[in-house]
């Protein structure tokens, strides 16, 4: 199983783009644009849950630069903390149903790790 998912993870989707808040626009005139941040997965398993808790921060601090570039530009229309927790919602929605169902499960299940002697 840990396999498949790994498999899925490296081929279907090496990368999610987070796209925080729709509706940025720059000018009057000019057209829409978009800001988006690259978090990469392919190297975690989403089962584990520590490497889940990796991965939650990596969309955490993506998120956060995200949201604080576009209050510095003066696009952001919602509180910051309100446009990190919307940052985590695209993420979750961009990933694969698989790597989601394994998110879901790892962070229900409490990380133990062992040192080997």
């Amino acid at each position: 199983m840990r396999k498949i998912i790994s498999n899925i993870a490296a081929v279907a989707t090496l990368s999610l783009a987070i796209v925080p808040v729709l509706g940025l626009t720059q000018a009057a005139n000019a057209a829409e644009r978009q800001t988006s941040a690259t978090v990469s997965f392919a190297d975690l398993d989403l089962n584990n849950p520590a490497q889940a808790a990796i991965f939650k921060a990596r969309v955490e601090t993506a998120g956060e630069t995200l949201c604080r570039a576009k209050l510095r530009q003066g696009d952001l229309q919602m509180p910051l903390r309100l446009c990190v927790a919307e940052a985590h919602r695209q993420a979750d929605r961009q990933l694969p149903a698989a790597q989601r169902n394994a998110l879901a499960y790892a962070s229900h299940v409490k990380a133990v790790e062992m040192a080997a002697k």
